[in-house]
């Protein structure tokens, strides 16, 4: 069994209820901070996946794996907008998220980095690429303007300042991700990250033993 998108959900503030799931599935969510430099703040429970933040923006992903069919997102100070999303592996597998690349600019050229080598790893018995775009403007359409390669899941929008996106391939991976661009009307500010998620094997939730590792390098916070 590949690995399976189950839901998604947005909501313009600090917290966002999120979308059918069950205990084991990998929660990913992104919080944007629109007119400002300072992260959204992690809640407790959730492992910091990647922050970046510049030219009056700010952007922090965060995931977890779920231990019910009634996770909260928890409150992510500073945000104007977020995006939760759930995947599903087959049992006795767990969906972990790799960030490939993150990018910025100012111009309307936007990009989607390169899948970086060492992603196919032995242990995977699968492979979804997903990318959130943060932007501030609010009339490029970002559900609409979508890479070769990809489906837009969900997207959010202020209406005049500020728009949010996830998109994802929607299908296993067997090739390597290249750069690749979109071409939006007009931009202030935009910020792209790029994940590989990887199915690997792991032992129940249930039991006591099981601690996720934080996919970055670091012990679990």
């Amino acid at each position: 069994m590949a690995i399976s998108r189950i839901s998604s959900a947005t909501n313009n503030g600090t917290t966002v209820t999120i979308g059918t799931h069950a205990a084991n599935d990998l929660i990913i969510l992104c919080a944007y901070n629109d007119g400002a430099n300072t992260l959204p703040t992690l809640p407790s429970g959730w492992f910091g996946l990647i922050g970046t933040s510049g030219s009056s923006t700010a952007v922090t992903i965060g995931w977890k794996l779920a231990a019910s069919a009634s996770e909260t997102s928890g409150t992510w100070t500073n945000a104007d907008g977020l995006i939760a999303v759930v995947y599903r592996s087959a049992t006795g597998k767990m969906n972990i998220p790799k960030v490939l690349s993150s990018n910025s600019a100012t111009s309307a050229t936007q990009t989607f980095g390169a899948q970086i080598s060492g992603t196919f790893d032995e242990n995977a018995s699968d492979l979804w690429l997903a990318a959130f775009i943060t932007n501030r403007n609010s009339s490029n359409a970002l559900d609409t303007t979508v890479p070769t390669g990809f489906s837009n899941v969900t997207s959010t929008t202020d209406s005049s300042t500020w728009q949010i996106a996830l998109h994802d391939t929607n299908a296993t991976r067997t090739t390597a991700w290249t750069s690749t661009n979109i071409t939006v009307t007009t931009s202030n500010f935009y910020r792209t990250v790029t994940m590989a998620l990887l199915e690997i094997a792991h032992p129940s939730t249930s039991s006591s033993s099981y601690r996720p590792v934080n996919i970055r390098g670091g012990a679990d916070q």
